[in-house]
């Protein structure tokens, strides 16, 4: 990008400026692709998920925290970078929480859901954080459930926690499709550590 994001301070005009980079890296055959694969009624710009991480890795190297204060949802992809953003910080349990719920506030796709197995910071509070993950599970919102799921297999499907986090996903039942999928992803993960169980 044109744009220096490590040393923008996220004024309202340097997000509008950025919106309009952002634009211009839009490719329309990677659209076209994109549009067959994520169900969204953002608007889709077709830029790859390998760019989409470095303008977010830049921009985690400047003010990240007045990016996410500016940050909305005028298509896809920025929402894409907000979250590699979050995913790059080091945050307390509230901060890390208080991202995650206003990141999941825009989710309408399963691959706005399934970027927080980047969110790393889980692993820091696991104890602390299921409560965070049952609560997504709990939720009316099937795009909430699939992401609690997403938490689970991709951070809690070690010795301690396999048992509950089977148990968590066994408990929804759910007849949308993407947290069936989601359902069906977590226990292939688990199966090489309980076959048995599987098998029985």
């Amino acid at each position: 990008m044109l744009l220096d994001l490590k040393n923008l301070a996220w004024s309202k005009t340097d997000y509008q400026k950025f919106l309009v980079e952002l634009d211009s890296l839009s490719d329309e055959k990677y659209r076209a692709r994109a549009q067959k694969i994520v169900p969204t009624t953002y608007d889709l710009l077709g830029i790859s998920m390998g760019q989409l991480k470095s303008i977010g890795k830049e921009i985690s190297q400047g003010n990240p925290q007045e990016f996410l204060k500016v940050v909305g949802s005028e298509n896809y992809e920025v929402i894409i970078v907000e979250g590699f953003v979050i995913s790059n910080l080091k945050l307390s349990l509230l901060e890390f929480e208080t991202y995650c719920d206003a990141y999941l506030a825009k989710v309408n796709a399963w691959s706005i859901c399934d970027m927080v197995v980047h969110f790393k910071q889980v692993k820091k509070f696991l104890p602390e954080f299921l409560d965070k993950v049952k609560e997504y599970l709990q939720s009316d919102n099937f795009w909430l459930q699939r992401t609690g799921l997403v938490f689970l297999l991709k951070f809690y499907n070690i010795n301690e926690y396999r048992a509950e986090m089977l148990r968590l996903a066994s408990a929804i039942n759910s007849e949308e499709y993407y947290v069936q999928m989601a359902q069906a992803w977590l226990f292939s993960t688990a199966f090489p550590y309980d076959q048995e169980k599987y098998i029985k």
